[in-house]
């Protein structure tokens, strides 16, 4: 019968492409696991960064104090020579105050220098915890990916058993309708499927349209969600390069900075 053959030929390709759609979910899905791990190692290392730049701070600050101590005990070397002692010659007394006062300036010097490096270390720890936090949005919207990913595939086994038992019922029916002989309360039985499984098929074409409207009505929402993703995702993606950049700079500057001020303090004033 025509019909019969319809609808195994129809049945058949929905098969076939729902095999064919699950291959291509897997294969995403596959993608995006990957993406996931690559995401999770990024927020490692920038983890890694972050805890780097944090552990500069402790002797930058050490150094800082250090050198606002050698700022007091010069400038109060200096106050207590502001006056002469007995016995110096005038001329003597003040080289030992511009000596003093050069001595203070230069510690002074030094000191801002010290809590400059101490800011600075500071705002780079400040970069590599907004880069963590940039990479934690991109393992946020690549585990959300892969879960809608296994969500689809799981939604494609009911429909992939419904298909194949109708595939059984009607290879079962066309067996029945060229069986010979033929066997009458067999036939009576397959008209009266048939007959069902016509109504079935109208009631589902019905319902049909109505989901087609509603899928519409869905995907054209997912649509905007996916352009809405797509937009932050780019504007991280020009983020990350920049933040890493801007956290290298920031590691040769402290490491500058480390040399500078630990020259400074073995020198003295």
């Amino acid at each position: 019968m025509p019909f019969l053959e319809q609808e195994t030929a129809r049945l058949q390709t929905a098969l076939q492409a729902l095999a064919a759609q699950q291959t291509a979910l897997t294969t995403q899905l596959t993608s995006q696991q990957q993406a996931v791990t690559a995401a999770q190692a990024q927020r490692t290392n920038a983890q890694s960064g972050v805890a780097q730049a944090q552990a500069r701070i402790p002797p930058l600050q050490a150094a800082a104090t250090a050198a606002d101590a050698k700022v007091a005990e010069a400038q109060q070397e200096l106050l207590d020579a502001s006056e002469p002692p007995p016995g110096i010659p005038p001329a003597s007394w003040r080289l030992r105050l511009a000596a003093l006062r050069r001595t203070v300036t230069q510690a002074q010097t030094a000191a801002t220098a010290a809590h400059a490096k101490v800011t600075e270390a500071q705002q780079g720890v400040a970069q590599a915890q907004a880069q963590v936090r940039a990479v934690d949005v991109q393992i946020a919207a690549a585990a959300a990916a892969v879960q809608a990913t296994q969500a689809a595939i799981a939604a494609l086994q009911p429909r992939r058993q419904q298909l194949q038992a109708s595939l059984t019922e009607i290879e079962g029916m066309n067996a029945e309708i060229t069986r010979d002989p033929l066997v009458r309360a067999a036939l009576q039985q397959v008209a009266a499927q048939l007959s069902a499984r016509t109504a079935t098929l109208e009631e589902s074409l019905q319902v049909t349209r109505f989901e087609l409207e509603d899928a519409e009505t869905l995907l054209a929402g997912l649509l905007n969600r996916r352009s809405e993703l797509t937009t932050l995702l780019a504007g991280l993606a020009t983020q990350i390069p920049e933040a890493e950049a801007q956290a290298a700079a920031a590691e040769q500057a402290l490491a500058a900075a480390e040399a500078e001020v630990t020259t400074l303090l073995q020198d003295g004033p």
